[in-house]
């Protein structure tokens, strides 16, 4: 999803970079293969602009006597249009953007967005962060991947910026309690994304009890989080009448833990206890709300693929008719659960159908989704789709996503399959989903011939994700889009 989309469609519990773990803490050859997305209309003025100037930044500041002109235009922009140039900036150049350069022409307006880590913004320090109090008027603050930055030099400016609706200090790993008690003195905050930071749960406990009005908490990927400390988090005058998105993934925590917090969020709609010691299903609880999504990482069981049926067999229903060699439809209701972690549809606005409700057995120690199977079909799902990690997973598994004769198209947009056992077999229904904007088959079987397929049929896709795929060079996985332009023109 692209940074633009992020912000300005910022749906509660979509996906977004805020769920993945930051840039320093996984393999730098996981880096994805990009290309612009097509543009189906003329973008606005500003936007072209903004561009134009990221891509001249360093011709420009190199120029002192060009500098003094562009720099007196760059102080009177208005302060809505500092975040979309910043952006900009930082995807072209984030090495030159010093510490001076920043507080002068950006420590203005309600919203400011800094990202660390590799890739990130060096220029930025414990000095950058200080001089934040100079924004009196700041609504929206996003400071991800800092993991050099101490606790105290968040601690302090969060304390003068009680205006504070919503804050992000994803992977900035040394925010721990003072920065979160700090957070408490910003009673107006709805959203708090504090995952892979150093948070306990007993700092967060005065947020909680201070921002009533909290609509998204996220605290993946923490540390130290057990039953045990998690307990000191929760208080007798402890209410979330708000609280619509709950992110807890990569957590020790167990069913205990969220039998106790969920009775206090009833406005609850988007739940995600991915890898955590949860065992048992909530779902049929009387004190979890109506979820829209639930997303929680299972054991899940796959069939073998089903034998052909005999010549005298019945045809299967579903089966789509004057397709040669096409294996039957029954081989699609495998037993893949409502996707690969149990995430149930994902939801698109309108689109919602709510969470599909499963049970689930214990066998040997495993838990297996059983009862109603989900079809692996295109036109069933909304617009993002994660069967990661599932090795039993084939190529014949995902034929749904060609769709049936009079079924509407596959509206797929992301569609995740990591670590699954898919090969160029796959590549004809990837390519069949022609929306798909975003795409990851890492240490899988697929190889540049397979891919080039998809590529031919999936004209908006712009993100690739090709780490550990051996059937694709290493030279190509960082450039596969290049790559295909350079076969196509050959033949």
């Amino acid at each position: 999803m692209s940074r633009k989309r992020a912000r300005t469609t910022r749906e509660f519990g979509a996906p977004t970079e805020d769920d993945s773990p930051p840039a320093a803490l996984t393999d730098s050859s996981s880096a994805l293969s990009t290309r612009p997305p097509r543009y189906t209309a003329v973008p606005p003025l500003t936007t072209l602009c903004s561009r134009i100037f990221a891509d001249s930044f360093v011709r420009l500041r190199n120029n002192e006597p060009v500098w003094a002109t562009v720099s007196v235009y760059l102080k009177s922009l208005p302060d809505t249009l500092l975040p979309r140039l910043l952006a900009d900036l930082i995807r072209v150049c984030p090495t030159f953007l010093k510490h001076e350069f920043l507080v002068t022409y950006f420590f203005r307006g309600p919203v400011l967005a800094f990202t660390g880590g590799t890739g990130g913004m060096p220029g930025v320090n414990k000095n950058t962060i200080h001089a934040l109090e100079r924004m009196p008027d700041l609504r929206d603050l996003e400071l991800s991947g800092f993991d050099k930055i101490p606790d105290t030099a968040f601690a302090g400016v969060l304390a003068r910026l009680p205006g504070l609706k919503r804050l992000v200090l994803r992977g900035c790993s040394l925010a721990g309690p003072k920065a979160v008690a700090a957070a408490a003195s910003c009673p107006h905050l709805q959203v708090l994304n504090l995952n892979y930071t150093a948070a306990t749960p007993a700092s967060l406990q005065p947020v909680l009890l201070a921002c009533p009005g909290l609509e998204v908490l996220k605290l993946a990927g923490i540390s130290n989080w057990t039953d045990t400390t998690f307990a000191k988090m929760l208080s007798p005058d402890l209410a979330l009448p708000n609280l619509r998105t709950l992110k807890l993934a990569r957590l020790s925590i167990s069913e205990t833990s969220l039998n106790a917090l969920l009775p206090l969020c009833p406005a609850l709609r988007r739940l995600d206890i991915s890898f955590t010691s949860v065992k048992h299903s909530l779902l049929t609880s009387d004190d979890v709300p109506a979820l829209e999504k639930l997303s929680l990482h299972l054991h899940l069981h796959l069939q073998p693929r089903p034998p052909r049926a005999p010549p005298q067999a019945p045809r299967p229903k579903n089966a789509r008719p004057g397709r040669a060699g096409r294996k039957p439809a029954q081989h699609r209701r495998d037993r893949l659960g409502d996707d690969a972690h149990g995430r149930g549809p994902p939801q698109s606005g309108a689109g919602a159908r709510g969470v599909r409700r499963f049970r689930k057995r214990e066998s040997g120690g495993e838990y297996q989704a059983q009862g109603r199977a989900a079809d692996v079909r295109g036109g069933g799902w909304e617009e993002w789709l994660n069967l990661s990690g599932l090795p039993a997973l084939r190529s014949w598994h995902l034929v749904g996503l060609a769709g049936l004769v009079g079924e509407p198209p596959p509206r797929l947009e992301t569609l995740i399959l990591n670590h699954t056992g898919i090969d160029d077999e796959a590549a004809p229904y990837l390519a069949a989903c022609a929306e798909l904007a975003w795409l990851e088959v890492a240490e899988t079987k697929m190889t540049s011939d397979g891919l080039f397929l998809v590529l031919d049929g999936c004209p908006k896709l712009a993100t690739l994700g090709l780490r550990s795929c051996r059937g694709v060079r290493v030279g190509d996985r960082r450039r596969f889009f290049e790559a295909w332009e350079e076969d196509r023109a050959r033949a």
